[in-house]
């Protein structure tokens, strides 16, 4: 199951609510303390994740939130968060399984030992994942780019791209420009984090998508970007959760 559209400031909001103890209905089902400790003991099975995060709570806090949180360019609610790691990303994910075990399955968050299985009902999409939902078709071929081919070559009435606007825009503003199943802003706006290592070195990871900045090039489905996983302050990168489990 693709989520619709790239988490937006809104939803992220509430995430670094909750970290900071102000979502009082999750507080008693699951306190933001208890998560802090679990998402910890996930990091240590992510090379350089646990080196990020710290061992501070409030240092743990600093740097998941969005660098770009008070910019007015980006920081509309229904705007596509940006300025987030890829370990940050990683960690909303977290917390949308964990809520699901919590609220949902009504289990309790500190029983649960398997943080392979935890974390995987809510994640970032593979490449694989991402192509496919953008551009995939009945045959089994790849469309150049997600809308629907006979839509041709992207323009400003199809995706946020090529610094058109100056800025991100509101998730879903390019109704003619979603997948034929109905995702939006798959190509433009911002690229997106994905779970994957851009190749067998495993140094960076792969984005996809392309961005209210990039060329239109970077809007085919094929188009491929990389970065560092704890770039934090770039306003082209945000990110989209997947459930497995739901799908």
């Amino acid at each position: 199951y693709f989520c619709k559209y790239p988490v937006t400031n809104k939803r992220y909001r509430r995430f670094i609510a909750f970290l900071e103890g102000k979502e009082k209905e999750f507080q008693k089902k699951m306190p933001n303390i208890l998560f802090g400790d679990k998402l910890i003991q996930f990091a240590q099975s992510v090379e350089g994740y646990s080196q990020y995060l710290g061992d501070d709570y409030k240092k743990m806090l600093d740097n998941l939130r969005s660098s770009y949180d008070d910019d007015k360019r980006f920081n509309g609610d229904d705007h596509p968060v940006v300025g987030v790691s890829w370990y940050a990303a990683r960690a909303y994910c977290f917390w949308l399984s964990c809520l699901e075990v919590v609220i949902n399955r009504d289990e309790k968050l500190q029983d649960i030992k398997d943080m392979e299985w935890l974390s995987s009902l809510y994640r970032l999409p593979t490449e694989m994942e991402w192509e496919w939902a953008a551009g995939g078709k009945p045959d089994g071929s790849i469309r150049e780019y997600p809308w629907p081919t006979e839509k041709g070559e992207p323009t400003t009435k199809l995706a946020n791209y090529n610094e058109n606007v100056g800025a991100t825009t509101p998730v879903g503003r390019y109704p003619d420009g979603a997948t034929p199943q109905g995702l939006m802003d798959m190509a433009g706006n911002v690229w997106e984090w994905m779970e994957n290592y851009y190749d067998d070195s495993e140094e960076f990871i792969a984005l996809r998508g392309g961005s209210w900045y990039g060329l239109d090039s970077f809007l085919r489905c094929s188009a491929r970007l990389y970065d560092d996983p704890g770039l934090d302050w770039y306003y082209e990168f945000g990110f989209r959760v997947v459930s497995p489990a739901q799908s």
